[in-house]
């Protein structure tokens, strides 16, 4: 790409970013709750007042209303302009990483979705099928030309089977036996879709790397959280929130960390 287009894509990328953000925003309220994203249009979440065009300028609009309803004047969280700007954010660094090539086609959705899995689970605790599943059947769909499961069209795929059936197999494990020595539910099953669409982008390396991460993320934040919370360790935030973070890492950077440290302690020959 010339340097003078370059520049231009770039913008063009960040632009598309806060769009979709704006759009994802839209997900994360409705979709746990079983609504439409295509109808009715955007309203205000408190007055229900339909929120007009220029009112939804990704960014300008928030700050221009300075965090407020047009019709009821009641605060707009920040959430929104946030979500906005980490999409743009994050299509950008990949667009800039990897330009136009199937990495960038691969990562980008991927790294939205997680936007969406970790605000719902944030907010509701909930990690929607609407999300998830439909994020497996891409991950399975895009294995053919997913750079990041390794060389050649048969290997990718077979690792984005075992990835997929290994995320929901090893998670559901997990849980049924934390379940049944603790008489406590340990996760929901949004947990173990959630690691299906993981494994099927990012292969059985990436599900080992997301869950070791994950669990040591929160475990690290939990235990700081408790004296400041008050609570129980079990009451810190939900795990789909480290969860989503940690599968990025791994998608993009995951299976070569687990391969560098293999043959840095002398095992070779790692699977999917």
């Amino acid at each position: 790409m010339s340097p003078l287009a370059e520049p231009v894509a770039s913008w063009l990328v960040a632009l598309l970013g806060l769009v979709i953000g704006s759009f994802l925003n839209v997900c994360i309220h409705r979709l746990p709750r079983g609504q439409s994203v295509a109808w009715p249009g955007s309203r205000c979440p408190s007055c229900g007042s339909p929120i007009l065009w220029y009112q939804n300028i990704p960014l300008v609009s928030w700050l221009a209303l300075r965090g407020r309803c047009a019709a009821c004047a009641a605060r707009i969280s920040f959430r929104y302009p946030l979500v906005e700007g980490l999409s743009a954010g994050l299509l950008l660094a990949l667009w800039r990483g990897y330009g136009a090539s199937f990495e960038f086609l691969v990562a980008a959705p991927f790294a939205l979705s997680l936007v969406v899995l970790f605000f719902t689970d944030l907010d509701l605790q909930l990690l929607p099928d609407a999300v998830t599943l439909p994020g497996v059947a891409a991950g399975l769909g895009l294995a053919a030309f997913n750079p990041f499961l390794g060389e050649g069209t048969w290997q990718r795929l077979f690792a984005a089977t075992v990835g997929a059936a290994l995320g929901a197999g090893l998670l559901w494990s997990i849980g049924a036996a934390y379940s049944r020595l603790r008489g406590v539910e340990a996760m929901g099953l949004g947990d173990v879709k959630m690691m299906a669409m993981v494994g099927s982008f990012s292969g059985a390396l990436g599900v080992l790397f997301t869950l070791f991460a994950a669990s040591l993320a929160g475990a690290v934040v939990g235990v700081a959280l408790v004296p400041l919370r008050g609570k129980s360790l079990k009451d810190t935030l939900p795990f789909g929130c480290f969860l989503a973070p940690a599968a990025l890492v791994a998608l993009l950077a995951g299976r070569r960390a687990i391969e560098g440290y293999l043959h840095f302690v002398g095992i070779t020959g790692a699977g999917p």
